[in-house]
This record gives structure tokens, C-alpha cells and sequence, in this order.
């Protein structure tokens, strides 16, 4: 891991980031296509940081992983429960602004589909994204598992049928598989 600090934000580039964009590019990946995707995912953390900075609340540390962009905020909450829930859903209000303003200028391309995948899949309840943890939030952490156990249920299903259909995605497959993974390692 490459670390260094930025105006006391800890910035880090693990090695499982340039291994991933390796692997897509190995198996096939465009790679202008790819500078889309890390370009709409670096806009969506963008979007977690100004209203972090709005609120006057300085990052910890920001991680560049496998698993793409993890921001760290500083110890505790930002103080209030609307403020925690606005910061985790500002990076999926700038994807969904972003594929609004992309299809209105340029109709349904690469990039809209992108942001509104990007917003979509951040949005579900799974703790790794930001509807799992603004979930959590709102109901307390009460029934989290079982709507978490039911998600996994319905992503095991859609690999299942897709496979069937022949439509199985790699990148989606392997996407899925990990957060399943996840799911059920952080309730060990």
C-alpha cells in the first residue's frame, strides 16, 4: 500500500485498485469505457466530500481499493442523523444529476447508463454501500440482517436465472459474489 497525506487527509492507493483496472483490461475491458466508470465513481465520492466540507467535516483518510473508493470520516458521526443521512446519499444524487443532465443533452449513452447504474447500486441495503448504511441509520440497525439476508437471496437468484438465460455478466457476477462475500464474512 502507497500512502501519503494531503492537507491532513490521509490518501492511500492500495494494491488491489490498479490490479482490478489490470484485470479489466486483461479480460477484454475498453479502456475508454473504464475511464467513464472511474470517472463517475470519482464524482459520486466527489459529491460525499463537498457536502462533508459544506458540514465542516474534514475526511480521516480516502482509500483507493478494489473495491473502488472508501472515504473515511473523521471519528463519530457528523453530529446529527440528517447530516450523516445527506453525506451518504450525496454521491448517488450526483450520479442520478450527472445521468439526468448526460441524457437531456446527449440522450441515453455509455455515461447516463453509468451514473445511473453507479446511483442505483449504491443505494441498495447492503453495509458496503451507502443505502445499507443510511438504512442502518434510519431503522437503528433493527432488521438489518434480515433485509440483508433477503438482498442476497434476490442477487443469488438473478445470477442463477441470468446464467440460465446465458446473460450471466462477468463484471456483475464477480461484483455480486464479492459483496455477498462481504455480507456474510462481517457477520462473523
Amino acid at each position: 500500500m502507497f500512502g501519503t497525506e494531503i492537507g491532513g487527509v490521509g490518501i492511500y492507493l492500495e494494491f488491489s485498485f490498479p490490479a482490478v483496472i489490470a484485470l479489466i483490461l486483461l479480460t477484454g475491458g475498453r479502456t475508454g469505457e473504464l475511464m467513464v466508470m472511474l470517472l463517475c465513481c470519482a464524482l459520486h465520492e466527489c459529491g460525499h466530500l463537498a457536502l462533508m466540507f459544506i458540514l465542516h467535516r474534514r475526511p480521516e483518510r480516502i482509500s483507493f481499493y478494489g473495491g473502488g473508493i472508501r472515504i473515511t470520516p473523521q471519528v463519530g458521526r457528523l453530529g446529527s442523523t440528517y447530516g450523516d443521512i445527506a453525506v451518504l446519499l450525496a454521491g448517488c444524487c450526483v450520479n442520478f444529476l450527472l445521468a439526468l443532465g448526460s441524457y437531456l443533452t446527449h440522450g441515453m449513452n455509455f455515461f447516463t447508463v453509468t451514473n445511473l447504474t453507479l446511483g442505483v447500486f449504491n443505494l441498495l441495503p447492503f453495509r458496503y454501500f451507502d443505502g445499507g448504511q443510511v438504512l442502518n441509520i434510519l431503522t437503528e440497525g433493527r432488521c438489518m440482517k434480515l433485509i440483508r439476508t433477503v438482498f442476497i437471496i434476490l442477487a443469488l437468484a438473478y445470477l442463477y436465472i441470468t446464467a440460465l438465460q446465458g446473460r450471466l455478466s462477468l463484471s456483475l457476477t464477480v461484483t455480486l459474489v464479492f459483496i455477498i462475500a462481504e455480507e456474510l464474512l462481517a457477520d462473523k
